[in-house]
């Protein structure tokens, strides 16, 4: 079994040709770093790439937007290039922001799930590389559902959103190079110029402590492997407010509760390998909640999306109609998460098509 002290993610792993002597972009965030700590952009730079614009996703190149939060364009103060926002006025590069660059680098620490919108943003940049002719370099990063089956509903086309934006399961497994060879297939772009520079020493043999002997912040709630791990179990919280997730705390999506009802008790079937738990804890605002903790014990068995499913069944049972009618409950964006309107299992299998590792 191969150790983690031998992995190196994709940005170490380019070679030097595909951007030497061109004017490159790099899509990053604060989780993009290479194995000695420093960002991508730096070891870039130091490496004397021509690194002429940066982009960032959700919650920005920094990492300091809230969810759903519009972040501006910017400049970095140091290098004098500008900071494109791809969750402002525009998801996608424009034609203007490419002019700028021969290539872009995609370096960002994905959750393969599609609600998690980086996936979306993933999407969106390789169609416009497509569209305007420019080379598309995918920095692979090992995935914390990389070992979790793909679980869910395919995307109907009705439903999508940024928060379902790619033609596959709601859990996918895949590393963002797999995702970018599958998406280049699924969406007809032969005329990308694509290249995944994969990870040295990854292997889906190993566990995922292993793999990620330690974890940064992906974006403000998912500071931790645990808290990525059950994103997908309780996301669908975010349209259902008489249930707490845990947002706005470092546990969040690891526990329900409600100040409405006491849900310690609430009866659910075995979910595989997911220990479940009564818990009391703190919410956002300090209010103790008495409910359940989750914690992902064996990924190769985890089924996040039947999971899912099924806990909002029990939470249907227990709390009835005050659930969806509940103020600022949004089943319009309950359905968007699922990425359809019927999303009642059992669902199509799904196997990842250019595996990596």
């Amino acid at each position: 079994m191969k150790d983690s002290a031998s992995i190196r993610t994709g940005i170490e792993m380019i070679p030097a040709d595909w951007l030497e002597g061109r004017r490159v972009g790099l899509v990053a965030h604060p989780a993009s770093r290479v194995s000695d700590g420093r960002h991508a952009a730096e070891f870039l730079r130091e490496a004397g790439v021509n690194l002429v614009a940066l982009f960032g996703p959700e919650h920005g190149f920094f990492g300091r937007g809230g969810a759903g939060e519009n972040i501006p364009d910017a400049a970095h103060a140091g290098w004098a290039i500008p900071i494109f926002s791809l969750y402002g006025d525009t998801r996608a590069p424009t034609a203007a922001m490419l002019d700028l660059v021969e290539g872009v680098v995609f370096d960002i620490q994905t959750l393969a799930c599609r609600a998690y919108t980086y996936v979306s943003t993933l999407r969106l940049l390789m169609e416009a590389c497509a569209a305007h002719g420019k080379t598309l370099v995918v920095a692979d990063r090992p995935d914390p559902l990389m070992l979790t089956p793909p679980d869910g509903p395919l995307l109907a086309p009705a439903c999508a959103s940024f928060v379902g934006l790619i033609p596959a399961p709601f859990c996918f497994g895949m590393t963002p190079g797999e995702t970018a060879l599958f998406l280049r297939a699924a969406l007809n772009l032969d005329a990308l110029d694509l290249r995944i520079a994969p990870c040295r020493g990854l292997s889906r043999s190993q566990s995922l402590r292993q793999i990620y002997p330690s974890w940064r912040a992906t974006s403000p709630a998912i500071v931790s492997l645990e808290n990525a791990l059950c994103f997908p179990l309780t996301v669908f919280l975010e349209a259902l407010p008489m249930v707490d997730h845990a947002r706005g705390t470092p546990l969040a999506f690891q526990c329900i509760g409600s100040s409405h009802a006491d849900l310690s008790d609430l009866e659910l079937p075995p979910f595989p390998g997911v220990r479940t738990s009564p818990c009391e804890y703190p919410d956002k605002t300090g209010r103790a909640l008495r409910g359940l903790r989750f914690e992902v014990d064996d990924p190769a068995a985890y089924r996040p999306a039947a999971a899912a499913f099924a806990l909002i069944a029990a939470l249907e049972k227990r709390l009835g109609p005050a659930l969806w009618e509940f103020p600022g409950s949004r089943p319009g964006f309950y359905a968007q998460l699922w990425g359809t309107p019927a999303p009642a299992p059992p669902w199509p299998r799904f196997a990842i098509p250019h595996p990596l590792y």
